[in-house]
């Protein structure tokens, strides 16, 4: 079980930082040249999935708080 909360935890984490690199990648771009719609289509398809990773993270980590039995302050 623990693995497997590693394992999901590591890949949510890692989706989500790629996911919001993209998006800070395409954004800063879209203000390089200029182009609205480059960041309205960012805005419009990277950021849900960013959110929804970073919850996911959260999430895992919250059961992974109770599998492992962490105390307060580790």
């Amino acid at each position: 079980m623990k693995k497997i909360l590693n394992a999901l935890f590591l890949f949510c984490i890692c989706a989500a930082l790629l996911l919001a690199l993209g998006y800070v990648v395409l954004q800063a771009a879209a203000v390089v040249t200029a182009n609205g719609s480059l960041a309205m289509w960012a805005s419009n398809n990277l950021e849900a999935p960013v959110c929804i990773m970073c919850s996911l993270t959260a999430v895992v980590a919250f059961i992974m708080s109770y599998v492992f039995r962490w105390k307060s302050g580790d």
